[in-house]
């Protein structure tokens, strides 16, 4: 499956930072492995992929697209994380207090409507967390990676509503 339809059409910046910095890294494994996350959003759509195969083929191949555009996001701030000078682990900082990614994290709900709706507002607390960290951290190189993985965010509740909006 060729993934970058699910993605907005412009190329990632390379994962680059103006200088090693801890804070920044703490805040952006919120994004990569907290709560509202990537890796939370590759479960929960890789979960979504699995039970909506049979009888809604559509919802998951849109779904497992998504997902594969959110593994990029991970591997983007994953080079990141670590370019800042922290290890990539599976975990949050803020909000999980700095414990590890948990599958409690994921939303095991079965209605199609249903997860359609969870998808989107999670899409929509990843975007509000990144507009949230690009405020808190002043570097030019991540800002940009992180307005990057915004647009694909925005690209995803377009697809999700749209696909809720054909069937329902």
């Amino acid at each position: 499956m060729d993934w970058s339809k699910f993605a907005y059409d412009a190329p990632y910046p390379e994962p680059k930072v103006e200088e090693p910095n801890r804070h920044y890294a703490e805040i952006l494994l919120d994004d990569y492995a907290g709560y509202a996350s990537e890796f939370t959003a590759i479960a929960l759509y890789s979960y979504q992929h699995f039970i909506s195969d049979v009888k809604h083929r559509d919802f998951a191949d849109l779904i497992i697209g998504i997902a594969q555009v959110e593994m990029k996001h991970l591997d983007l701030l994953g080079t990141t994380i670590y370019l800042l000078g922290a290890l990539p682990k599976y975990r949050g900082s803020y909000t999980t207090y700095g414990q590890y990614w948990n599958g409690y994290f994921v939303n095991y709900d079965k209605d199609l409507k249903d997860m359609i709706k969870i998808d989107i507002q999670s899409e929509k607390e990843a975007i509000k967390n990144y507009k949230r960290h690009i405020e808190m951290i002043d570097d030019r190189y991540i800002k940009k990676l992180l307005e990057r993985i915004i647009l694909d965010e925005e690209k995803h509740i377009k697809l999700l509503k749209d696909y809720l909006d054909r069937k329902f």
